[in-house]
């Protein structure tokens, strides 16, 4: 198994503990894939916001050279939430139109941020986005990317 697939397994047997309920498997499971040699974090950020735009394009029925906006529910500014929450914004939306170099922009100033916890935080969030799409999906039929279906089939 290369090291895009273990991370891959990784991450997709914690989604699919973390869908049961168990979260100390989940822990263990992260805990791995922090510990693994390279960017681990940072690719697997990438990873999740690669099949979060996958799902999105596919539950909205967008097609990849449509354009992919997201609104702020209460009419404020994107610029108004937690670096965290902006950095995994701009990471999907920079993905959801074709600017991976934006992307890695943004990785960048979070791995440079005072708080050594960023990059985690946005994993976090990111993570967040993937549990819901994978329930939007599993819940409307529609398919999730390759790699998460084990997680879908687990449940």
């Amino acid at each position: 198994m290369n090291d895009r697939d273990y991370m891959r397994a990784s991450i997709a047997g914690a989604i699919g503990a973390l869908r049961k309920g168990d979260e100390q498997h989940a822990l263990v499971l992260f805990g791995r894939l922090a510990g693994s040699a390279g960017m681990a974090v940072r690719q697997g950020v990438l990873e999740l916001a690669e099949a979060n735009v996958s799902m999105l394009r596919t539950l909205t029925g967008h097609q990849g050279d449509d354009e992919l906006v997201f609104t702020v529910d209460d009419g404020g500014s994107i610029d108004d939430a937690d670096p965290a929450q902006r950095a995994t914004a701009r990471i999907l939306l920079a993905l959801a139109n074709e600017y991976p170099d934006d992307a890695d922009i943004q990785l960048d100033i979070v791995a440079d941020a005072p708080d050594p916890n960023a990059t985690g935080q946005v994993f976090a969030y990111m993570m967040g986005w993937t549990l819901e799409l994978i329930d939007l999906c599993d819940g409307t039929g529609y398919p999730v990317p390759g790699w998460l279906r084990p997680v879908v089939a687990g449940n």
